[in-house]
């Protein structure tokens, strides 16, 4: 049988972390609802294609934070679901968790460091957020619904016990009592990380987002003068501007992979970078630490923050501008998606260090005069 004919007359239901389309740039739900388009537009439907399969989003019959009755139906009765598991959003793994008690086709994808870790053991498909990741996880996609469409996918093990008569021996109550009310310090397997590591990793991190941010603005000039240069002489036809447009894209497909790659490092760098910022600011609080030997970390830190809240002003406006982009022509519409989201990801980390002024200020002493009666 041909792979069109594998999922003619079978609906596929998607569910993913959405966002919000109406949150503000540069706010967490605004790059999480760019996100899931570019998803949509890049793996979901393209994979689903190949089959004949009719994809249905979640978004689309329900409001961000709402589970409606249509999704539980289709939760059900779907022929197949597919689940991104990134972030771990509650709803995606409270819909994942009911769909797991049906024994119908389910299919788990989720980017790479952003699972939550109890789904380790079941199958997922992990991807990189990048355009080259997006491609690779549009392929093994693929592969994955032709391998559950032609019956060579096992079911998860939740699914099978649900859907069986008979379940396999399980332990005494005594035995579950015992292990419930074990104390931690009985269990095995590595814990949370540590000081030494979160201030090794923030270290680390330190020194590389620098160079990182420095790299981003760097290719928002490099486009700037690319996008300069086609002005001059622009052809006065409708068809030569098409041309322009369309080299434009050619150079700007590879600066937007590399910004995308330097806006998932920045994120990265940050997010490890708050940990350590937090413990030590904590520390300071609570007097643990010695605000002279500190000194040198909060200077620092104040002035990564004055030099982020500045590159800010510029990322936002090169994000505003990439709107511009996306009507000019249909190769450049994904360039304009990828930058838009990746911009998005960078103010979102720039977000994390504009907090850390509010950590600053409350180290400071009473300034003169706030005392006076």
């Amino acid at each position: 049988m041909d792979d069109e004919e594998l999922g003619a007359g079978k609906t596929c239901f998607i569910i993913s972390p959405i966002g919000s389309r109406l949150a503000p740039i540069g706010t967490q739900e605004r790059t999480r609802y760019e996100e899931s388009i570019v998803m949509w537009e890049e793996v979901f439907e393209p994979a689903c294609s190949v089959f004949g399969l009719s994809p249905v989003r979640a978004d689309r019959i329900s409001e961000p934070g709402d589970i409606t009755d249509q999704v539980f139906e289709y939760l059900r009765d779907a022929d197949i679901v597919i689940a991104d598991l990134s972030y771990a959003n509650p709803n995606v793994m409270y819909e994942l968790g009911l769909r797991h008690s049906r024994d119908a086709i389910t299919v788990q994808l989720g980017e790479h460091g952003r699972l939550p870790f109890d789904i380790s053991t079941i199958r997922t498909i992990q991807f990189i957020r990048s355009a080259g990741g997006r491609i690779a996880a549009r392929d093994e996609l693929i592969a994955a619904l032709r391998a559950a469409l032609t019956g060579r996918a096992s079911p998860v093990r939740a699914t099978s016990i649900f859907s069986s008569d008979s379940s396999p021996a399980a332990p005494t109550l005594s035995e579950d009592v015992a292990r419930s009310i074990a104390s931690p310090d009985d269990e095995e397997g590595p814990g949370e990380p540590g000081f030494l590591e979160v201030l090794a990793e923030g270290e680390e991190a330190i020194t590389h987002v620098t160079p990182v941010l420095r790299d981003l603005l760097s290719v928002i000039q490099e486009m700037g003068a690319i996008a300069q240069d086609a002005q001059v002489g622009m052809p006065t036809t409708f068809a030569g501007r098409l041309q322009v447009a369309r080299r434009i894209a050619a150079e700007f497909a590879p600066l937007s992979s590399r910004f995308e790659t330097g806006a998932n490092e920045f994120y990265d760098d940050v997010s490890r970078m708050d940990l350590m910022v937090e413990y030590i600011f904590g520390r300071l609080r609570d007097g643990e630490e010695d605000p002279d030997e500190a000194a040198p970390f909060v200077s620092m830190i104040e002035s990564l923050v004055q030099s982020s809240d500045e590159a800010a002003v510029g990322i936002a406006q090169f994000r505003t501008g990439t709107d511009s982009l996306r009507r000019m022509s249909r190769d450049l519409e994904p360039i304009s998606r990828t930058l838009a989201a990746a911009s998005s990801r960078v103010l979102e980390g720039m977000g994390k260090i504009s907090g850390w002024r509010e950590l600053i200020d409350q180290l400071r002493p009473p300034a003169d005069g706030d005392d006076v009666d």
